[in-house]
C-alpha cells in the first residue's frame, strides 16, 4: 500500500475509535521519539518514510503507535510501551483494559479500511 494511503487509513481509522486522527512520518530514526516508536520504526525501516500515529490512550505511562507493515504494507500493528504500580490510576480506573479495546476497535477499522481500499 502507498505510504500517503496508510497515513489516510490510520487517520480515518483513528477517529473511527474515538482517537485524535493525526499521524507523523518517520523519515529516520530520529524522528521516532517514544519506545512505541522506535519500535514501530526498526521493525519496519526500509529506507521509506513511515506514517504512524502516537497516542498515550488517556493513560498515565502507556504510549502506543499504530502502523502499517507486512509485505504489502497493508497489515495493522500497535507496538506499545509504558508500566504501572500498584494503585494507580491505569489500573484501578480500568484505563488500561479500556486502552487495549481502542486498540483492537483501531485495528479492526485498519484492518477494514485496507481491505476496502484493496477492492477499489
Amino acid at each position: 500500500m502507498e505510504i500517503r494511503q496508510q497515513a489516510r487509513l490510520i487517520e480515518k481509522a483513528c477517529i473511527e475509535a474515538g482517537l485524535d486522527g493525526h499521524t507523523k512520518m518517520l523519515r529516520c530514526g530520529a524522528d521516532a521519539q517514544t519506545r512505541a516508536e522506535k519500535t514501530a520504526f526498526r521493525q519496519f525501516w526500509n529506507g521509506q518514510p513511515h506514517p504512524v500515529k502516537s497516542s498515550y490512550m488517556y493513560c498515565d505511562t502507556l504510549d502506543m503507535c499504530f502502523y502499517y507493515g507486512g509485505p504489502n504494507g497493508d497489515i495493522p500493528y500497535v507496538a506499545y510501551s509504558g508500566y504501572a504500580t500498584a494503585g494507580s490510576p491505569d489500573l484501578t480506573e480500568g484505563k488500561l483494559a479500556k486502552a487495549f479495546q481502542t486498540a483492537d476497535a483501531v485495528l479492526g477499522a485498519m484492518k477494514r479500511l485496507a481491505e476496502e481500499a484493496q477492492k477499489r
